[in-house]
């Protein structure tokens, strides 16, 4: 599962961005998690760029992954370039679309597992905003939160 998600960012001097969508001014993680909401890759990048446009930053993460073969997407990567970046990774594009005419919260297939796992962040000191001044010292404090909560489901599985 790949999304994003837009957290504001405090006063700091490295990149960032408004995301007119969400009004918000700050930074978007964007995140490649497995079927059981683990982190795989995390990368940040300013808020201003697209969700379409965000793919590209995960080239790295998905390397590390060659064994992946399916990506499930939410609504905003609908465009051209994101099947070009999953057929280039080797993965099959699969978005899941809101029901039109539905109003309201909506639980949609699969879509949860990569929200929750952006729900974990809150749980793990100060991540619900981001405080770095640097984007790779921001997706580095995602993958230490990540390497913790994996350890903890290792410890104490339920």
């Amino acid at each position: 599962m790949i999304d994003t998600q837009t957290v504001k960012c405090l006063s700091v001097s490295g990149p960032r961005g408004y995301d007119a969508a969400k009004r918000v001014v700050g930074r978007k993680r964007v995140a490649l998690v497995d079927a059981e909401g683990y982190w795989l890759a995390v990368a940040v990048v300013p808020a201003s760029v697209q969700e379409r446009d965000t793919l590209a930053a995960l080239d790295d993460g998905k390397a590390a992954w060659p064994s992946l073969r399916a990506a499930t997407l939410d609504g905003a990567f609908t465009a051209e370039r994101c099947q070009v970046w999953s057929n280039l990774h080797g993965m099959r594009h699969e978005v899941v679309i809101r029901p039109s005419g539905q109003k309201g919260f909506v639980v949609l297939p699969r879509r949860w597992v990569v929200e929750r796992s952006f729900g974990w962040l809150t749980h793990w000191g100060g991540l619900l905003c981001d405080r770095a001044g640097r984007l790779d010292v921001a997706a580095a404090r995602i993958e230490c939160a990540a390497a913790l909560a994996a350890t903890e489901a290792l410890i104490n599985p339920a």
